[in-house]
């Protein structure tokens, strides 16, 4: 059984390297290899309690996959940032469109109007929201002011526009900093209107330029009734299979979506001129070919600096990280945080405090 489990965790990484286009259950071989990491572990444990040789088994495949359960589980003790260091602070939350909708059709109080003040007031530098709603005509929504000018920041906006009242829909990158350029990338899978895109911009950090995307990634359109409805459906074969079928189908539809909306992103990655910080809301855990990519040539903020699981999704399904923020050289993350405190939203927002290296300097 160990070795089975050995055998499970070699083919997850190898299918982390397979495009889902190419071969779709790929993304599912990949999506299930938490269980195998948690698994061995398990036999590592029991291998140890009978003191028996066949730990070196568990022990080796520890060690071979150690990057993948740093993935799963981080570890980092803080790490004090050098004095005189020019540092750079980036908030990324997916707001729910500020629960707009919710409060019109379930009269929700206060709700949209005490998540908007935490970000408006939160001491980040960078502020990348997915999934932001601001209508011109409303105090209570128009967040163009509310967030950026009230408090004097500079913005770029990649939004169209939303619904019968005008209101604009899309990503959004705030700054305490200069904005010198700004961008839009529009995915080729995605419809044209479609809040599923990416913002950049070049920020004047000081005398210093990094360029920050936001990104939003094609959504798992997977809706908790969706799941309460698969896990309601047990005991029912004929509804089971339909209910799960359907998830199934909702699955793959994503991982072929995101496999190649990531890589027109990393096209335009590997262009800049300047250090990236990317983030946003990927919807892809960290084991999926999403993620595998953009770790290959990017560092995670929550990985190297960051505790814990660090889930970031607030729904029916737990442990499940799929906001991140990846950063290029040039830069280091120091401080990395998940904002479960903020629980208004169905994402968490997710913060990190990074340290920009002298031009030279090579990252540690």
């Amino acid at each position: 059984m160990n070795t089975l489990v050995v055998l499970w965790m070699l083919a997850g990484v190898l299918c982390l390297q397979v495009p889902p286009s190419t071969f779709w259950p790929a993304g599912f071989v990949a999506f299930s290899l938490p269980g195998a990491l948690a698994l061995n572990i398990l036999f590592l444990v029991y291998w140890v309690l009978r003191r028996s040789w066949l730990l070196v088994l568990p022990l080796s495949a520890c060690i071979l996959a150690w990057s993948y359960y740093a993935r799963l589980l981080s570890i980092n003790f803080e790490k004090e940032i050098p004095k005189g260091a020019k540092t750079l602070q980036v908030m990324s939350f997916n707001t729910h469109v500020f629960n707009a909708y919710d409060k019109i059709v379930k009269g929700v109080p206060q709700v949209s109007t005490d998540m908007i003040d935490w970000v408006a007031e939160h001491p980040a530098d960078v502020f990348c929201l997915q999934e932001f709603y601001s209508r011109v005509n409303s105090v209570e929504y128009n967040n163009f002011n509310r967030i950026g000018t009230r408090y004097g920041k500079y913005k770029y906006a990649s939004t169209s526009v939303g619904d019968r009242v005008a209101a604009d829909l899309g990503v959004v990158i705030f700054s305490r900093y200069p904005i010198v350029e700004g961008g839009t990338i529009k995915f080729n899978n995605t419809r044209e209107r479609s809040a599923n895109r990416a913002a950049w911009a070049n920020i004047n950090v000081k005398g210093d330029t990094v360029r920050v995307y936001a990104v939003h990634l094609q959504s798992m359109s997977i809706r908790s009734e969706d799941i309460e409805n698969t896990y309601s459906a047990i005991g029912d074969e004929n509804s089971f299979k339909k209910e799960s079928r359907n998830l199934v189908r909702r699955l793959r539809m994503g991982f072929v979506a995101r496999a190649a909306q990531v890589q027109q992103l990393l096209e335009h990655v590997q262009a800049s001129p300047y250090p990236v910080i990317v983030c946003g809301d990927f919807n892809d855990i960290p084991f999926s070919y999403t993620y595998n990519e953009l770790a290959k040539e990017l560092e995670n903020a929550h990985v190297r600096a960051g505790n814990g699981v660090g889930a970031t999704y607030n729904g029916p399904l737990p442990f499940l990280r799929i906001d991140n923020q990846f950063y290029s050289q040039g830069l280091e993350a120091y401080r990395f945080e998940t904002h479960d405190e903020m629980a208004l939203s169905d994402h968490y927002p997710i913060s990190a405090t990074y340290v920009l290296q002298p031009k030279g300097a090579e990252q540690r």
